[in-house]
């Protein structure tokens, strides 16, 4: 009785096995098949954990999120999006002034656009009246 539960064991084991082997075929082709991949997609993506495990598994690698970024940064809606956030978020928006003054090209096209309104130059002609304030 014993020998036959081990043969019974082996048995369902290598049934067990060819049925995985087989999935991960079957898998492959499924994703070769544009169709059948763009379907597979349209369904994860429906799904809202799905949706959510694939987000985590896409931004869980610097790699990744910096291709995600320059997809993203391509959409001239998600770029304005982005600047929003950016210029909302203090310690941001110090670093882009900090990074927008560092290059004399972008230094002189904040220039003239400060010098360009009227209203923004009376005040940045008071301001330059004042003395620099201490460190």
């Amino acid at each position: 009785m014993n020998g036959t539960c081990r043969l019974l064991a082996v048995v369902v084991a290598s049934a067990g096995l060819a049925v995985l082997a087989g999935c991960k075929s079957d898998v492959d082709e499924m994703i070769m098949n544009p169709t059948t991949k763009d379907e597979l997609v349209q369904k994860l993506l429906a799904d809202d954990v799905a949706k959510h495990d694939i987000m985590t598994r896409l931004t869980s690698e610097d790699a990744s999120k910096r291709e995600i970024a320059e997809t993203l940064l391509g959409d001239t809606s998600i770029k304005a999006m982005a600047l929003d956030k950016i210029a909302a978020d203090q310690p941001s928006r110090a670093a882009l002034l900090q990074k927008l003054v560092a290059d004399a090209a972008m230094r002189a096209e904040v220039i003239a656009s400060v010098t360009s309104d009227e209203a923004t130059r009376k005040e940045l002609q008071e301001i330059l009246k004042k003395p620099l304030p201490k460190k």
